[in-house]
């Protein structure tokens, strides 16, 4: 199929104009952006100081991104965050690309709209995240494994659909849902499943595999643990089959992908209905059909497969982010013929466009501005790591400790980042488990000179537990920092509790020792104990 140049009409300029603007603006935004890192962030920049084909959690490519942004630009936030925007900007120029090839170009207007516009997008146009990172590839792959189905991709369009697909599983294990996708569109469509077992989808899937291989590789030499902690995230050790998780994950991704742009993609999946008789619907609507089931393979099983693990056990909001570039293509072409949503899309794009520019300026402002509206708690993860880091390091300074022991994951990270260039003491995350279950926990202090060790802990109901794995204990003080007041009123502060210890000698991680921290309630009800408990708010 040969394309027109992609600035030959009204269009598609005006599409390649909002993704270049949008681009421009967002980048203002990182570089003027108040909001420290939160702790995923942090983790990741700690990552990058190194290049490996694989890290605690996460398969290499976020970590080697931040490497190279922060060799370019210095270690700031800034600098950390800097390709998000352009990551989704290249992911909205393919989708574009996509839909314009599918459909026409008014269909690749709507849908870089609907990409860019997605309040998913907007919040993770300002941070570094894993999805943020898959997506460019992942809108590539499509693009590129379209153009493979149409029989119009040469040699070198070949390699980058190999790379691409290899990116994109270096980037998340949420690739994964894209080999269902080609799996899926092999066994209803005729022309994919030709294409790909042609010698150009072979080698497709040869570049691609030996792209991903060197990261298995490494996995198989680490014991699969960043495998095995995905495993884990699943949750399924919990209660199972929980029912009432299904509204709230269908609420999540309203919130995610907009909420006439969700309505009508389940409306449209729902109706969308194969037909015996599509030979009698004429060549246009049957190609119609055709592209949208084809699109379908790659939103669906990402919506089925997450809101069973929804029920099953828990499911965060992004974890169906994939089924979103595919959708937002389906959306221009379900508007080309459901006239009927036209004036709801174009309304509630207005509306998510408002709704985004008020929470990014609120949320670029001064604190008293989300204080107004009741709103301190969405931000506390981005907020006072610099002020308790520069308060525990004059507590440093004062103790003379021969490490630091924190308790709390997130704790960690920020302090990690936070006192990058001026702490010297180990910093040392606490086990409570017998083997390291986080990234932070992968030093162990016994290993380290324990003699003198500064406890900053967080949460008071791992106190006991520590300080049974010490001869001595001594309380000296505390640190925090204000993060403003929840919606109830009650207010939010991030308070680290100061001890000093020595002579670490962790007891064996038992049954018996989980019993031997807990309290009768004076009901019958056994109930962790807490040292140094923070007064807590009435409700």
């Amino acid at each position: 199929m040969v394309q027109n140049a992609i600035l030959s009409d009204s269009p598609s300029k005006l599409a390649i104009a909002i993704i270049a603007g949008l681009l421009a603006m967002r980048l203002l935004l990182v570089a003027w952006s108040p909001l420290e890192l939160y702790a995923d962030e942090a983790q990741y920049w700690r990552w990058g100081q190194s290049l490996e084909w694989g890290y605690y959690s996460k398969p290499p490519m976020i970590a080697w991104v931040i490497h190279l942004s922060t060799a370019l630009f210095g270690d700031s936030e800034a600098a950390i965050r800097i390709f998000a925007p352009i990551f989704h900007a290249i992911a909205a120029f393919f989708l574009f690309l996509l839909s314009r090839r599918m459909f026409n170009s008014w269909a690749g207007l709507i849908t870089v709209l609907t990409y860019l516009f997605m309040p998913g997008i907007v919040l993770s146009s300002g941070v570094i995240s894993t999805d943020g990172v898959l997506f460019p590839f992942w809108c590539m792959a499509l693009y590129l494994f379209w153009r493979l189905r149409e029989d119009d991709l040469a040699w070198v369009g070949v390699a980058a659909l190999g790379l691409a697909i290899g990116a994109g599983f270096l980037s998340k294990y949420a690739m994964l849902y894209f080999g269902i996708g080609i799996v899926l569109t092999c066994i209803l469509d005729r022309d994919t499943r030709s294409a790909l077992t042609s010698r150009k989808g072979v080698a497709t899937l040869l570049i691609a595999t030996a792209v991903f291989a060197p990261h298995l590789l490494w996995n198989a030499a680490n014991d699969f643990k960043t495998v095995s902690h995905t495993v884990d995230n699943a949750n399924l050790g919990g209660q199972l089959f929980n029912l009432e998780n299904l509204p709230k994950f269908l609420g999540d991704q309203v919130g995610v992908f907009g909420p006439v742009s969700f309505v009508a993609l389940i409306a449209g999946l729902v109706f969308l209905r194969p037909r015996r008789d599509l030979a009698d619907l004429g060549d246009a609507a049957h190609a119609q059909r055709t592209k949208e089931a084809w699109l379908a393979c790659f939103i669906v099983p990402v919506l089925l497969i997450i809101a069973f693990q929804a029920v099953l056990s828990r499911a965060h909001a992004n974890w169906a982010a994939t089924a979103y570039p595919a959708a937002s293509v389906w959306m221009g072409g379900f508007l080309l013929r459901a006239s009927g949503w036209r004036l709801a899309f174009w309304s509630g794009l207005v509306f998510q466009g408002v709704i985004g520019v008020l929470a990014t300026t609120i949320a670029l402002g001064p604190p008293s501005w989300t204080a107004a509206i009741g709103r301190d708690n969405d931000l506390k993860r981005v907020r006072g790591w610099q002020d308790l880091s520069e308060q525990l390091m004059r507590n440093v300074e004062r103790l003379q400790p021969s490490a630091i022991l924190v308790d709390e994951r997130e704790v960690w990270h920020g302090l990690d980042y936070y006192l990058r260039d001026e702490l010297e003491t180990p910093l040392i995350m606490w086990r409570y488990n017998p083997g390291p279950k986080s990234f932070a926990e992968g030093v162990d202090l016994a290993n380290l000179d324990h003699s003198r060790v500064l406890i900053a802990s967080y949460r008071s109901n791992l106190r006991p537990h520590m300080q049974a794995d010490f001869a001595t204990w001594q309380a000296e003080g505390a640190i925090s920092v204000d993060l403003g007041h929840r919606s109830n009123g009650c207010p939010i502060q991030r308070e680290l509790r100061l001890y000093v210890a020595s002579d670490y000698d962790p007891l064996p991680r038992t049954a018996d020792w989980l019993q031997a921290f807990k309290i009768d309630d004076g009901a019958g009800n056994l109930v962790d104990r807490h040292i140094d408990r923070p007064e807590r708010c009435p409700k």
